[in-house]
């Protein structure tokens, strides 16, 4: 019986653990001009200020309206974002780019 408890318990606890973890992630989106990229990091240059984002292999990446890779974007392309916020960093789930070439 006693294992059973303990069982449930340290179960009920890694739970715990996970659901608040995807709790503290916030949310966010920005919309600029892409100002520079360096690896998986990219700045954003808004109208109210710059923000630095990382683009992760399971970010989902388009130019134009079409898939694309990170090694697709350049600085200048207009982009639309929708990042995880979790303390200082900001990883990208959606990053939608728009070279003008429209």
């Amino acid at each position: 019986m006693n294992k059973v408890v303990i069982s449930s318990l340290v179960a009920a606890v890694a739970l715990l653990a996970v659901v608040s973890r995807v709790a503290m992630a916030e949310e966010v989106k920005h919309e600029g001009t892409i100002s520079k990229i360096e690896g998986a990091t990219v700045t954003v240059k808004a109208a109210d200020a710059q923000h630095e984002m990382t683009l992760s292999p399971t970010t989902k990446i388009t130019l134009d309206g079409k898939p694309a890779r990170a090694s697709d974007l350049k600085v200048g392309f207009k982009v639309k974002t929708v990042c995880e916020k979790e303390g200082d960093r900001v990883t990208c789930k959606q990053f939608d780019a728009t070279s003008g070439a429209n």
